[in-house]
């Protein structure tokens, strides 16, 4: 893998000052099969989500699926997810695996542990795992011929069988025509949970750390879109 996923570049540096930090994510996130499966007695969530606007042409030429892709491998892919991944390689996911009662995934369903494997132009089938600690949980992506559509991919985290469990939902919007140019949205939107007992998780007091991570997290993912 090339070393633009390990360095910080200028897109980079753009996307932590110009994105946008808020604590509700979308109603329909917190009613999606994902919630269903990751939190089924809908117990007191924390959420939040990361956002930026980017003229329509900075995805000119990719569908949906290969920006989201290439969302994903910036996001698992880059130096600031880096420590984490290492964490997990090493044996780290056996603390807590992505592991959910009842969830059956796509039987051609991957396993990724190597980030030469993560695609860049189609996104991994439902079930599939990444480092041991995330599975794809669902992905829609919408119909080219709309003139407002929205495609996103959802990636569960921890265990129903634990005290926390969670999602990450890398969501592209695409506007109609405003002023000069048509407009994309790329959203990180989370929440985690308790499954066990209704309270909230230890992240739900450490906004703070939280807040600064996603963002970081979010610009290397926008910077693995833009520098493709």
């Amino acid at each position: 893998m090339s070393s633009q996923w390990w360095l910080p570049r200028l897109s980079f540096f753009q996307s932590l000052r110009q994105s946008h930090y808020a604590l509700p994510v979308r109603p329909e996130f917190l009613t999606s099969s994902a919630f269903q499966i990751i939190n089924p007695r809908h117990h007191v969530t924390t959420t939040d989500v990361v956002t930026q606007v980017f003229p329509e042409s900075v995805v000119a030429g990719l569908s949906d699926e290969e920006a989201l892709s290439l969302f994903t491998r910036g996001f698992f892919g880059g130096f600031v997810f880096g420590f984490e991944r290492f964490i997990l390689r090493i044996g780290g996911w056996n603390l807590l695996p992505a592991r959910y009662t009842g969830f059956q995934g796509d039987p051609h369903a991957s396993k990724i542990w190597n980030l030469s494997e993560l695609p860049q132009r189609h996104l991994l089938p439902v079930g599939s795992s990444l480092f041991g600690s995330f599975k794809v949980m669902d992905k829609q992506i919408g119909p080219a011929s709309s003139d407002q559509r929205a495609s996103y991919v959802d990636y569960g985290f921890g265990s129903d069988e634990f005290t926390f469990a969670g999602c990450h939902r890398f969501q592209i919007t695409r506007s109609p025509r405003i002023g000069a140019e048509p407009l994309v949205q790329f959203e990180l939107q989370h929440f985690n949970c308790n499954p066990q007992k209704n309270e909230r998780t230890v992240t739900g007091f450490m906004i703070w750390f939280h807040s600064a991570y996603a963002k970081l997290l979010f610009a290397n993912a926008v910077q693995g879109v833009l520098m493709r």
